[in-house]
Protein backbone atom coordinates (compact mmCIF):
# COMPACT_ATOMS: atom_id res chain seq x y z
CA UNK A 1 0.00 0.00 0.00
CA UNK A 2 2.85 2.38 0.75
CA UNK A 3 4.29 1.84 -2.71
CA UNK A 4 0.95 2.26 -4.46
CA UNK A 5 -0.50 5.19 -2.51
CA UNK A 6 2.71 6.98 -1.65
CA UNK A 7 4.97 6.39 -4.65
CA UNK A 8 3.03 5.38 -7.78
CA UNK A 9 -0.44 6.90 -7.49
CA UNK A 10 0.69 10.53 -6.99
CA UNK A 11 2.22 10.66 -10.48
CA UNK A 12 -0.88 9.07 -11.99
CA UNK A 13 -3.08 11.53 -10.10
CA UNK A 14 -1.21 14.64 -11.26
CA UNK A 15 -1.20 13.41 -14.86
CA UNK A 16 -4.90 12.52 -14.99
CA UNK A 17 -5.94 15.68 -13.17
CA UNK A 18 -3.94 17.96 -15.46
CA UNK A 19 -4.98 16.26 -18.70
CA UNK A 20 -8.59 16.02 -17.55
CA UNK A 21 -8.85 19.71 -16.69
CA UNK A 22 -7.19 20.73 -19.97
CA UNK A 23 -9.54 18.43 -21.89
CA UNK A 24 -12.65 19.88 -20.27
CA UNK A 25 -11.46 23.45 -20.77
CA UNK A 26 -10.72 22.66 -24.41
CA UNK A 27 -14.23 21.28 -24.87
CA UNK A 28 -15.68 24.50 -23.49
CA UNK A 29 -13.47 26.81 -25.52
CA UNK A 30 -13.79 24.91 -28.80
CA UNK A 31 -17.47 25.36 -29.77
CA UNK A 32 -18.29 28.77 -31.13
CA UNK A 33 -21.02 30.89 -29.58
CA UNK A 34 -23.22 31.87 -32.53
CA UNK A 35 -25.50 34.30 -30.74
CA UNK A 36 -24.66 37.01 -28.24
CA UNK A 37 -26.29 35.84 -25.01
CA UNK A 38 -25.14 38.63 -22.71
CA UNK A 39 -27.77 39.10 -20.03
CA UNK A 40 -29.44 42.46 -19.49
CA UNK A 41 -28.55 44.83 -17.95
CA UNK A 42 -25.22 44.22 -19.64
CA UNK A 43 -21.95 45.88 -18.62
CA UNK A 44 -20.50 48.51 -20.91
CA UNK A 45 -16.78 48.08 -20.14
CA UNK A 46 -14.42 45.22 -19.38
CA UNK A 47 -13.90 46.70 -15.91
CA UNK A 48 -17.60 46.29 -15.19
CA UNK A 49 -17.38 42.73 -16.51
CA UNK A 50 -14.49 41.96 -14.13
CA UNK A 51 -16.39 43.44 -11.18
CA UNK A 52 -19.53 41.48 -11.97
CA UNK A 53 -17.71 38.18 -12.50
CA UNK A 54 -15.61 38.76 -9.37
CA UNK A 55 -18.63 39.55 -7.22
CA UNK A 56 -20.27 36.34 -8.37
CA UNK A 57 -17.14 34.22 -8.02
CA UNK A 58 -16.10 35.41 -4.56
CA UNK A 59 -19.27 36.83 -3.01
CA UNK A 60 -21.96 34.64 -4.65
CA UNK A 61 -24.06 37.69 -5.50
CA UNK A 62 -26.94 35.86 -7.20
CA UNK A 63 -27.13 33.23 -4.48
CA UNK A 64 -27.41 35.97 -1.86
CA UNK A 65 -30.37 37.46 -3.71
CA UNK A 66 -32.35 34.23 -3.93
CA UNK A 67 -31.42 32.07 -0.91
CA UNK A 68 -29.65 33.76 1.97
CA UNK A 69 -29.59 30.64 4.16
CA UNK A 70 -27.80 28.69 1.45
CA UNK A 71 -25.55 31.69 0.79
CA UNK A 72 -24.31 31.66 4.39
CA UNK A 73 -23.47 27.96 4.26
CA UNK A 74 -21.91 28.12 0.80
CA UNK A 75 -19.71 31.15 1.40
CA UNK A 76 -18.50 29.84 4.76
CA UNK A 77 -17.73 26.46 3.22
CA UNK A 78 -15.79 27.95 0.32
CA UNK A 79 -13.98 30.37 2.63
CA UNK A 80 -12.86 27.50 4.84
CA UNK A 81 -11.87 25.39 1.83
CA UNK A 82 -9.83 28.24 0.34
CA UNK A 83 -7.97 28.76 3.60
CA UNK A 84 -7.32 25.05 4.04
CA UNK A 85 -5.88 24.65 0.54
CA UNK A 86 -3.79 27.79 0.96
CA UNK A 87 -2.75 26.69 4.43
CA UNK A 88 -1.57 23.32 3.14
CA UNK A 89 0.54 24.93 0.42
CA UNK A 90 1.99 27.74 2.53
CA UNK A 91 2.18 25.82 5.80
CA UNK A 92 4.08 22.87 4.42
CA UNK A 93 6.18 25.12 2.21
CA UNK A 94 7.32 27.34 5.10
CA UNK A 95 7.05 24.68 7.83
CA UNK A 96 4.34 26.70 9.59
CA UNK A 97 6.63 29.70 10.03
CA UNK A 98 5.04 31.87 7.33
CA UNK A 99 3.67 34.44 9.79
CA UNK A 100 7.16 35.04 11.18
CA UNK A 101 8.19 36.26 7.75
CA UNK A 102 5.75 39.19 7.85
CA UNK A 103 7.84 42.26 8.76
CA UNK A 104 6.88 44.48 11.65
CA UNK A 105 4.67 42.02 13.54
CA UNK A 106 7.35 40.54 15.75
CA UNK A 107 5.97 37.01 15.43
CA UNK A 108 8.45 34.31 16.38
CA UNK A 109 8.72 31.07 14.39
CA UNK A 110 7.31 29.16 17.37
CA UNK A 111 4.29 31.46 17.61
CA UNK A 112 3.81 31.26 13.85
CA UNK A 113 3.69 27.47 14.02
CA UNK A 114 1.09 27.62 16.78
CA UNK A 115 -0.98 30.12 14.77
CA UNK A 116 -0.76 27.93 11.69
CA UNK A 117 -1.92 24.90 13.66
CA UNK A 118 -4.77 26.84 15.24
CA UNK A 119 -6.02 28.29 11.94
CA UNK A 120 -5.83 24.90 10.26
CA UNK A 121 -7.89 23.37 13.05
CA UNK A 122 -10.50 26.16 13.06
CA UNK A 123 -11.01 26.14 9.30
CA UNK A 124 -11.02 22.34 9.23
CA UNK A 125 -13.85 22.23 11.77
CA UNK A 126 -15.68 25.03 9.96
CA UNK A 127 -15.46 23.15 6.66
CA UNK A 128 -16.72 19.96 8.30
CA UNK A 129 -19.71 21.72 9.89
CA UNK A 130 -20.70 23.58 6.72
CA UNK A 131 -20.54 20.38 4.67
CA UNK A 132 -22.85 18.73 7.20
CA UNK A 133 -25.18 21.73 6.90
CA UNK A 134 -25.30 21.50 3.10
CA UNK A 135 -25.98 17.76 3.29
CA UNK A 136 -28.72 18.38 5.86
CA UNK A 137 -30.40 20.84 3.48
CA UNK A 138 -30.35 18.35 0.63
CA UNK A 139 -31.88 15.62 2.79
CA UNK A 140 -34.55 17.61 4.62
CA UNK A 141 -35.74 20.62 2.60
CA UNK A 142 -38.37 19.40 0.10
CA UNK A 143 -37.59 21.69 -2.84
CA UNK A 144 -33.84 21.15 -2.41
CA UNK A 145 -34.33 17.40 -2.09
CA UNK A 146 -36.38 17.43 -5.28
CA UNK A 147 -33.51 18.75 -7.42
CA UNK A 148 -30.77 16.76 -5.67
CA UNK A 149 -29.25 13.73 -7.34
CA UNK A 150 -27.78 10.78 -5.44
CA UNK A 151 -24.36 11.81 -6.72
CA UNK A 152 -24.75 15.22 -5.06
CA UNK A 153 -25.25 13.59 -1.67
CA UNK A 154 -22.47 11.09 -2.29
CA UNK A 155 -20.01 13.88 -3.05
CA UNK A 156 -20.92 15.70 0.14
CA UNK A 157 -20.53 12.51 2.18
CA UNK A 158 -17.19 11.84 0.49
CA UNK A 159 -15.94 15.33 1.35
CA UNK A 160 -17.20 14.99 4.92
CA UNK A 161 -15.20 11.77 5.35
CA UNK A 162 -12.10 13.32 3.76
CA UNK A 163 -12.27 16.42 5.94
CA UNK A 164 -13.15 14.35 9.00
CA UNK A 165 -10.00 12.25 8.67
CA UNK A 166 -7.97 15.44 8.29
CA UNK A 167 -9.56 16.89 11.41
CA UNK A 168 -8.71 13.78 13.40
CA UNK A 169 -5.08 14.26 12.42
CA UNK A 170 -5.30 17.89 13.58
CA UNK A 171 -7.12 17.31 16.85
CA UNK A 172 -5.20 14.21 17.94
CA UNK A 173 -1.49 14.79 17.57
CA UNK A 174 -0.67 11.10 17.87
CA UNK A 175 -2.37 10.60 14.51
CA UNK A 176 -0.90 13.68 12.82
CA UNK A 177 2.23 14.28 10.76
CA UNK A 178 4.82 17.05 11.02
CA UNK A 179 5.47 19.86 8.59
CA UNK A 180 9.00 18.63 7.89
CA UNK A 181 7.80 15.12 7.12
CA UNK A 182 5.33 16.31 4.49
CA UNK A 183 7.78 18.78 2.95
CA UNK A 184 10.51 16.16 2.66
CA UNK A 185 8.03 13.72 1.14
CA UNK A 186 6.84 16.21 -1.50
CA UNK A 187 10.41 17.18 -2.39
CA UNK A 188 11.36 13.53 -2.79
CA UNK A 189 8.38 12.93 -5.08
CA UNK A 190 9.26 15.99 -7.16
CA UNK A 191 12.81 14.67 -7.56
CA UNK A 192 11.55 11.15 -8.39
CA UNK A 193 13.24 9.67 -5.35
CA UNK A 194 11.99 6.63 -3.38
CA UNK A 195 9.70 7.53 -0.49
CA UNK A 196 8.35 4.21 0.80
CA UNK A 197 10.81 4.24 3.70
CA UNK A 198 9.44 7.52 5.09
CA UNK A 199 7.77 7.46 8.49
CA UNK A 200 4.63 9.37 7.50
CA UNK A 201 3.61 6.55 5.11
CA UNK A 202 3.27 4.30 8.16
CA UNK A 203 0.51 6.58 9.47
CA UNK A 204 -2.82 4.98 8.60
CA UNK A 205 -4.75 8.23 8.93
CA UNK A 206 -2.35 10.04 6.63
CA UNK A 207 -2.54 7.27 4.03
CA UNK A 208 -6.35 7.31 4.17
CA UNK A 209 -6.54 11.10 3.89
CA UNK A 210 -3.96 11.12 1.12
CA UNK A 211 -5.73 8.38 -0.85
CA UNK A 212 -9.08 10.19 -0.61
CA UNK A 213 -7.48 13.40 -1.88
CA UNK A 214 -5.90 11.61 -4.84
CA UNK A 215 -9.16 9.90 -5.82
CA UNK A 216 -10.88 13.29 -5.59
CA UNK A 217 -8.34 14.87 -7.94
CA UNK A 218 -8.57 12.01 -10.44
CA UNK A 219 -12.34 12.30 -10.85
CA UNK A 220 -12.40 16.09 -10.38
CA UNK A 221 -12.39 17.02 -14.10
CA UNK A 222 -15.44 14.85 -14.80
CA UNK A 223 -17.54 15.88 -11.81
CA UNK A 224 -19.58 18.88 -10.72
CA UNK A 225 -16.51 20.09 -8.88
CA UNK A 226 -15.33 21.46 -12.23
CA UNK A 227 -17.63 24.41 -11.54
CA UNK A 228 -14.47 25.90 -10.04
CA UNK A 229 -13.38 26.59 -13.63
CA UNK A 230 -16.70 26.44 -15.43
CA UNK A 231 -18.22 29.20 -13.36
CA UNK A 232 -15.71 31.74 -14.67
CA UNK A 233 -16.35 30.70 -18.28
CA UNK A 234 -20.14 30.81 -17.90
CA UNK A 235 -20.11 34.15 -16.11
CA UNK A 236 -17.90 35.68 -18.78
CA UNK A 237 -20.25 34.49 -21.54
CA UNK A 238 -23.36 35.99 -19.96
CA UNK A 239 -21.71 39.16 -18.63
CA UNK A 240 -19.31 40.23 -21.38
CA UNK A 241 -19.63 43.62 -23.04
CA UNK A 242 -22.63 43.60 -25.37
CA UNK A 243 -22.02 44.25 -29.04
CA UNK A 244 -24.72 44.58 -31.66
CA UNK A 245 -24.57 41.57 -34.00
CA UNK A 246 -23.62 42.10 -37.61
CA UNK A 247 -26.49 41.95 -40.11
CA UNK A 248 -27.23 38.61 -41.72
CA UNK A 249 -26.71 35.12 -40.38
CA UNK A 250 -24.22 35.16 -37.45
CA UNK A 251 -20.79 33.70 -38.20
CA UNK A 252 -21.84 32.46 -41.65
CA UNK A 253 -20.01 33.35 -44.85
CA UNK A 254 -23.10 33.65 -47.04
CA UNK A 255 -21.19 33.81 -50.34
CA UNK A 256 -19.16 30.72 -49.52
CA UNK A 257 -22.25 28.86 -48.33
CA UNK A 258 -24.12 29.60 -51.55
CA UNK A 259 -21.13 28.54 -53.61
CA UNK A 260 -20.96 25.26 -51.71
CA UNK A 261 -24.72 24.76 -52.18
CA UNK A 262 -25.48 24.02 -48.55
CA UNK A 263 -29.00 25.38 -48.49
CA UNK A 264 -28.81 29.17 -48.58
CA UNK A 265 -30.78 30.31 -51.64
CA UNK A 266 -29.49 32.96 -53.99
CA UNK A 267 -31.20 36.34 -54.17
CA UNK A 268 -32.87 35.44 -57.49
CA UNK A 269 -34.14 32.13 -56.18
CA UNK A 270 -35.47 33.80 -53.07
CA UNK A 271 -37.41 36.32 -55.17
CA UNK A 272 -38.92 33.51 -57.27
CA UNK A 273 -40.02 31.68 -54.14
CA UNK A 274 -37.69 28.74 -54.65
Amino acid sequence: MKLLIGQILPYITVTLFTLGVLYRLGRWVGPRIVHNITLSPWPKTNTEVAIRVGSEAFLFRNLFRFDKALWVGAIMMHLALLNIIGGHVVGFGFLGEQFALIPGLGITPELSTEMSDMLGTVFGILLFVTLLYLLFRRLTIPHVKLVSKPSDNMWLIYLIVLVGVGNIMRLFHDFGVGYEQVRDYIVALALFQPVTHMELLSNGFFLTHYLLVQILLIVFPYSKLMHLFGMFAERWIVNRVYKDPAPGIPNIDVAAARKAGIGIPSDDAAEEGV
